[in-house]
């Protein structure tokens, strides 16, 4: 059995559209949209490709019209994003992402999982980064009832074991920000994990930016994170 786990796409569609890999099963950890100039295009593959989808901080924000708890450092850019994309999607497609649940469990060929946005617990504006205690993510997982956990939200990929259970961050499809500008994702196959890069075409995705309403500057701040693999 194998399971593909994709995250924080952000409106990237050559970004997506890059990740080939067959699977038996595809969960999405949520940030489908924002950032991104193709954000119906990128929910409307992601919706036909996956067996399960939980809701992002910014798939929330631009959903329900809340703020996306982002940090202080792109906290601009988010909100000229979701400028944009809120005058992209329709009123179906933005209830669609307000309706998708926080967390998710499923059991597979024997093996439990869970997958989330941010926390194990469901709090999607948690930052669990690659660097987070060991103690923190004890804290996390109490009560947590799973074999492995998919998180997202930091666009760094992951991978912890913490006694019995194992964390995953399969970092981000569309906006990676660990200086690898690859669409990031992770692989679950048979008890095995790993994490996968692959190349795309960044100038398409730099080229739908500059056709957007978001401003020049921010445009040249989103360009630099997708060539760069981060700021």
């Amino acid at each position: 059995m194998k399971v593909l786990i994709i995250s924080d796409i952000h409106g990237n569609l050559a970004a997506l559209d890059a990740i080939r890999e067959e699977a038996d099963k595809v969960f999405c950890l949520g940030d489908i949209v924002n950032y991104g100039p193709y954000p119906t295009a990128c929910l409307e593959r992601v919706h036909d490709l996956t067996d399960g989808i939980v809701r992002g901080n910014h798939d929330n924000a631009i959903s329900r019209d809340v703020d996306c708890g982002c940090s202080i450092k792109y906290k601009e850019l988010s909100d000229a994003g979701k400028i944009y994309t809120k005058g992209i999607l329709n009123k179906d497609e933005k209830d669609y992402l307000a309706n998708l649940p926080v967390t998710l469990h499923t059991e597979i060929n024997g093996t439990r999982f869970l997958f989330s946005h941010g926390s194990p617990g469901g709090d999607m504006y948690k930052y669990l980064r690659p660097d987070v205690s060991q103690k923190e993510l004890e804290d996390e997982l109490r009560g947590i009832s799973a074999d492995i956990v998919f998180i997202g939200h930091t666009h760094l990929p992951m991978v912890r074991k913490i006694h019995d259970i194992i964390v995953v961050n399969p970092g981000s499809v569309g906006q990676p920000r660990d200086g690898v500008p690859m669409a990031s994702y992770a692989v679950w196959e048979d008890g095995s994990i790993s994490i996968k890069r692959v190349p795309y075409d960044i100038e398409a995705t730099v080229k739908g930016l500059q056709g957007t309403n978001i401003p020049p500057q921010h445009v040249k701040t989103l360009t630099k994170i997708l060539k760069e693999g981060g700021m």
